[in-house]
């Protein structure tokens, strides 16, 4: 028997009895990728294709990001393509990596966040506070794209 068939078994038991509403086993391929830039920078993606032949999509490196799911292999290998060509822009800017720690300081962000809010009771004020601040954040953000020139790409 499948070792992994058997954890599986006892996650779904312990889910189920913990009230789980619906567990859907979908026999699935995952694939990890890995990719290495010029300067040593590795890009990684992890994906699950499903048996009804759907993908999801992840990147996992420098940072984490979820980047959803696409319907066929032509899709997939269309963003991983692009994806990496947009990094491999990048990483030619002198501020490289500060980029790639601003990010994974944002994903960092995420979670301190959800651990804060699921383990300590957060007054009103403090949640206005922080929404007003990722609030200007966002709109700065908006600004900054609005304003900035955007990467050429490189010549082949």
């Amino acid at each position: 028997m499948n070792r992994n068939t058997v954890s599986g078994d006892i996650v779904d038991l312990n889910l189920n009895q913990m009230g789980a509403t619906q567990i859907t086993k979908l026999h699935s391929y995952m694939y990890i990728v890995d990719f290495e830039l010029e300067n040593g920078l590795m890009i990684s993606y992890v994906f699950n294709i499903t048996k009804h032949d759907k993908y999801f999509l992840q990147r996992m490196r420098p940072y984490a990001m979820v980047q959803g799911k696409y319907a066929d292999t032509q899709e997939i290998t269309k963003f991983i393509k692009e994806d990496l060509k947009r990094f491999r822009n990048a990483e030619g800017s002198s501020n490289f990596s500060e980029f790639v720690d601003i990010s994974r300081k944002s994903v960092q962000l995420a979670h301190d966040l959800e651990t804060l809010f699921l383990n300590y009771n957060v007054d009103r004020a403090t949640l206005d506070e922080m929404e007003g601040t990722l609030t200007r954040m966002s709109m700065h953000l908006e600004q900054l794209k609005k304003q900035l020139p955007p990467i050429e790409e490189k010549k082949s």
